[in-house]
């Protein structure tokens, strides 16, 4: 019988997002050696990093924080986390450290060993290498500018070394700047001699909390077994929630290009041969996933993110009547064209939301109407395929806070989505939002005031958003703007005119270093110290020591053609009807992969649903970009993953995500017409597809 080895939980997908303490105390009963949580992203744009602010809630993230340094003092494992203060630059950071040495000093911590790990690098240095031909471009934008390089903040993603360095060198707590997801969770198993293949995969599955359950939510625990036979076993402390071979399998292809091949710092994560299987009802697992290196040491390189500022914005919501719309061509309408520049169709629904709280202190209404947005953003519902996100957000960051006229501080997110199943249960997801909220932040609505308005094709909301670095020029530009904008004659419409919102930021960098002698000997260094409380004593630095990760690689184990979908000659059978793709499917998202790239799975109801997709010849590279309304040359590939009878399309964004013109942040609802695609249904297919 396989011998456990090694026991992993993943807090939540993101520290802030909130999650039940319960499940925490619940997946240490068994024993832990690592608790870890993924604190941050280049997901939600370039403001974070070029202000040096965190996404989510201070309060949001201290009480996430302090659930896990409580659980740390039961189990005695480290706590690790990464990307600290959402884009892991020293200002967010710095900010994390701050909300740690209040916990810290609330619990009494002494004698605590702290490790904190530097990603953030000098311009300078930058623009070095890019006149040494060091920066490789990781898609099509950003083009780089010395100039706009000099304006910018910049971090490296590191990978495993530097967090195995901290904890070979006796560290408790390990807080990293901008970090690889998955290095969080494999520098341990890693370090404590498990295959890296393994420790990479079961990495990639926790980075994201229970997302990889059944229902899947980024606000729950994770928990990895790691046994002696080379496998792996997940399941999730909530007894709500399940882990499946599908959905491990399924979330193996979240946020990624391509469905088998993920590069990391030190190689490259190859599934084409990983297993899934199941333990039971509600546990699953995997084995046989690779980690691979080229035939030399493999070329140590780093992904580098970069921002900069572009100038303040001014933005205003203005409800119009339905019959002014078509007066309003170019415009932004939620409820109308607020999550693709098309409007919906005929028999479509779009349903814009403006989440708004008010409160006589300004952090209280901000912190009410960010965990409603989080929590409606992320619930898992019975039915979702849109795993990825429930809403689409035009603005980063997507909140706005403003003052009224009553003095009242108001916080407000405008979102969209055009999920027909979202739309059809959002008042029961409402309910169980409210709920959620009440049950682990009741002081958030006891302090705060909140309403969601509604906008539809009946009752749409105009967003109107201006930018210039000019103060007075940004007022006049953004007043041209708002006056012709005709308003609602309805009683109590909706209006919010020419407010500040946060300033905004391009992506200035996102390429890829390969000089490997600076990332040794410069890049990450570790700072720690000794921790009394809220005072803590620097006691020594460190360089992060490096050696080689994985298998050496043949050709094949790094070919990006593996799995592509081809264009097949026509079938010969007569077509015997059709169905819609969305009602042959379990799963049907979009996502950011990278701030460049937007990736979309399809996981089939069953592998006769999966052949019959497949065969209907629509996914091949110029037929999905005509059905996706982009050119072929942004097709990055269309392929076919048999693991989980799945088929992944990733291509190239028409726009940098959190680009001034954006509809979707995080694109995860982009999917639509997908949704709507009709899969022509051959004669052999027919008696097999599950929906018939």
């Amino acid at each position: 019988m396989a011998r456990r080895i090694y026991r992993v939980v993943s807090a939540c997908g993101a520290l802030g997002y909130g999650f039940p303490g319960q499940s925490l105390r619940e997946a240490i009963k068994d024993g832990v050696d690592a608790i870890v949580a993924d604190a941050g992203s280049m997901d939600a744009g370039p403001y974070y990093l070029g202000a040096g602010v965190s996404y989510f809630d201070r309060e949001a993230v201290k009480a996430d924080y302090r659930h896990m340094v409580e659980a740390g003092l039961v189990t005695g494992s480290p706590v690790i986390v990464g990307s600290c203060g959402m884009a892991g630059a020293d200002g967010n950071l710095n900010w994390m450290l701050d909300v740690a040495k209040e916990v810290f000093s609330e619990l009494n911590l002494q004698e605590a060993k702290v490790a904190v790990i530097h990603a953030e690098l000098d311009p300078a240095t930058v623009i070095r290498e890019y006149h040494a031909g060091s920066l490789t471009a990781l898609g099509a934008e950003p083009a780089l500018s010395e100039a706009e390089l000099r304006e910018s903040t910049i971090v490296a993603q590191m990978g495993i070394h530097p967090i195995m360095s901290a904890l070979n060198s006796g560290a408790q707590y390990i807080f990293a700047g901008r970090s690889c997801d998955v290095a969080l969770f494999a520098a341990d198993m890693v370090r404590r001699g498990i295959d890296p293949g393994l420790a990479y995969h079961v990495g990639h599955i926790l980075e994201c909390g229970a997302l990889a359950c059944e229902p899947g939510s980024a606000s729950d625990c994770l928990v990895a077994e790691v046994y002696d036979d080379g496998s792996a076993l997940f399941s999730a402390p909530g007894q709500s929630r399940l882990c499946t071979p599908l959905s491990i399998a399924a979330h193996s292809l979240y946020e990624e290009s391509h469905p088998h091949l993920q590069y990391y710092p030190e190689g490259v994560l190859n599934l084409a041969q990983t297993e899934y299987f199941a333990r039971d009802a509600r546990s699953a697992g995997i084995r046989h996933s690779r980690f691979v290196r080229a035939q030399k040491t493999w070329p140590l390189s780093v992904k580098l993110e970069g921002a900069r500022w572009i100038g303040k914005r001014m933005v205003s919501l203005i409800q119009v009547d339905k019959e002014d719309v078509a007066t309003l061509p170019a415009a932004l309408v939620l409820g109308r064209n607020a999550v693709e520049p098309e409007p919906v169709d005929v028999g479509e629904q779009e349903l814009g939301l403006l989440i708004e709280a008010t409160a006589e202190r300004q952090e209280a209404a901000i912190l009410l109407a960010r965990l409603l947005t989080g929590y409606l953003l992320h619930y898992g519902y019975s039915g979702r395929k849109s795993t990825a996100g429930n809403l689409a957000f035009p603005l980063s960051p997507n909140l706005i806070s403003f003052t009224r006229e009553d003095g009242v501080f108001g916080a407000l997110v405008p979102a969209a989505t055009r999920d027909s199943s979202f739309i059809e249960n959002y008042p029961r997801i409402k309910a169980e939002v409210l709920r959620l909220v009440a049950d682990i932040f009741p002081h958030a609505l006891a302090q705060a005031q909140y309403r969601i308005v509604e906008a539809s094709e009946d009752s749409p909301v105009v967003l109107i958003r201006t930018i210039d670095t000019d103060l007075q020029k940004l007022a006049e530009r953004h007043r041209a703007d708002v006056d012709p904008i005709p308003r609602s004659r309805k009683a109590h419409a909706f209006l919010l005119t020419s407010v500040l919102a946060a300033d905004a930021y391009e992506w200035s960098l996102y390429h890829l270093l390969t000089n490997e002698r600076l990332i040794k000997d410069t890049l990450f260094p570790i700072v720690h110290y000794g921790a009394q409380g809220r005072s803590w004593l620097r006691t020594g630095e460190e360089r992060p020591r490096y050696f080689e990760v994985g298998t050496v690689a043949s050709d094949e184990d790094i070919d990006e053609t593996l799995c592509m979908i081809e264009d097949a000659p026509r079938s010969l059978e007569e077509v015997q009807g059709s169905q819609r793709l969305s009602q042959m499917s379990l799963v049907i998202r979009s996502k950011n992969a990278g701030v460049n790239r937007l990736t979309f799975d399809i996981v089939f109801n069953s592998a006769a649903d999966y052949e019959a997709a497949l065969r209907s010849n629509l996914f091949f590279k110029d037929n999905i970009a005509m059905i996706l309304g982009v050119s072929p040359e942004q097709i990055i590939g269309s392929y076919y993953v048999d693991p989980c009878h799945a088929i992944k399309v990733s291509i190239e964004r028409s726009i940098s995500c959190a680009s001034p013109e954006e509809r979707d942040v995080f694109g995860a609802q982009q999917q639509s017409r997908l949704e709507r695609l009709r899969i022509p249904l051959f004669r052999p297919c027919l008696a097999k597809c599950s929906s018939l």
